[in-house]
């Protein structure tokens, strides 16, 4: 009987999960500032997670947490004989300027329902950052490990004779797909050239991912229309972005052709009005007024019957209102005679 309520006794008591924290910083062999490295934080426990781990505060130099969303990750390890479960957050860092990106040590302590409050010491980590030689300009600086561009130029006529004239407008889209990098370190493209007013739509940032959903780079579309005000020739510049390949530690230039078109004179004064019109909206119009004319005389046709009876009724009640019924008189007309 001892041995039963020692063995309930145990059983009754709550489980003291053992947890621990690692953090490491993924970062190639040479690193540039402004190119995204990983610091991932793991959790681990050999029970359960109450509450869901959360990312730590903790100090950054010459750098600064991006806000890019990364999926978590679910691990496991064996350690002292013991089988620990682990969450694994990451996020990405870059640094602004060379010198040394440091996360110093810092004491993380970790809480978990029904148990004593943890503390781990987290070591420093730091990576060394430098330019590349041969940086021109370091606010347009872009590092990737592979990067593509590509355009498209279209032409919208205000007629169908497939001529440029003044007025019309022309638009030029540019795509840039890089692995390795942030939308916003791609630079502006396009600009606007003498002779023409222009457009510029809001670019359009989308990340690249894998088949898991892993982020690997990101999208940037550029649109400018350009609105030729005169007759003449309009030559859109050649595109060239410069920039730094990380997987292979040199410089590249990504090229774009431009483009030459001749302008015409401006459209006379009131061709819009020709083209409109040309359209079958004045026969519909016809259509529709005989259409409705012929069945409002169909409609008094087929209940003319009905309609002379309201005829009659209405004269009836008209011929009453203004003809009353003389009543008998009331007071005696020979009263003197008596």
């Amino acid at each position: 009987m001892r041995v039963f309520w020692a063995l309930f006794l145990l059983t009754a008591l709550p489980a003291h999960a053992a947890m621990d924290i690692t953090r490491e910083l993924e970062a190639p062999e040479h690193v540039a500032p402004g190119q995204p490295m990983r610091v991932a934080v793991t959790f681990w426990t050999d029970s359960w997670f109450n509450p869901p781990p959360a990312w730590p505060d903790f100090t950054i130099e010459n750098g600064a947490l991006m806000a890019t969303p990364l999926p978590n990750q679910l691990l496991s390890r064996q350690k002292n004989g013991i089988s620990w479960s682990g969450v694994r957050l990451e996020r990405q860092v870059t640094a602004w300027d060379q010198g040394v990106l440091r996360m110093p040590a810092v004491e993380i302590t970790l809480t978990s329902a029904n148990q004593s409050p943890i503390t781990v010491q987290l070591p420093e980590l730091k990576k060394e950052v430098v330019w590349p030689k041969g940086v021109e300009q370091p606010d347009r600086f872009l590092p990737a490990s592979h990067l593509t561009i590509s355009q498209k130029i279209t032409q919208y006529h205000a007629s169908k004779d497939d001529k440029l004239h003044a007025g019309d407008v022309v638009e030029r889209t540019v795509t840039v797909k890089a692995n390795g990098i942030v939308a916003t370190q791609i630079p502006q493209l396009l600009y606007a050239i003498p002779g023409t007013d222009t457009q510029r739509l809001t670019p359009v940032n989308t990340l690249l991912k894998s088949g898991r959903g892993e982020i690997e780079g990101a999208v940037r579309e550029e649109v400018l229309r350009y609105l030729p005000s005169q007759a003449g020739t309009l030559t859109l510049p050649p595109v060239k972005l410069r920039w730094w390949d990380t997987a292979h530690q040199q410089w590249q230039v990504a090229q774009l052709p431009g483009s030459t078109m001749q302008v015409l004179e401006a459209r006379a004064a009131g061709g819009e009005s020709a083209l409109r019109g040309t359209t079958n909206e004045g026969i519909w119009r016809t259509i529709l007024i005989f259409s409705s004319t012929a069945s409002f005389f169909l409609a008094i046709w087929f209940t003319r019957r009905l309609l002379m009876r309201c005829v009659k009724y209405l004269r009836h009640i008209w011929q009453r209102f203004w003809n009353p019924i003389r009543l008998p008189e009331l007071t005696p007309t020979k009263r003197g005679e008596r």
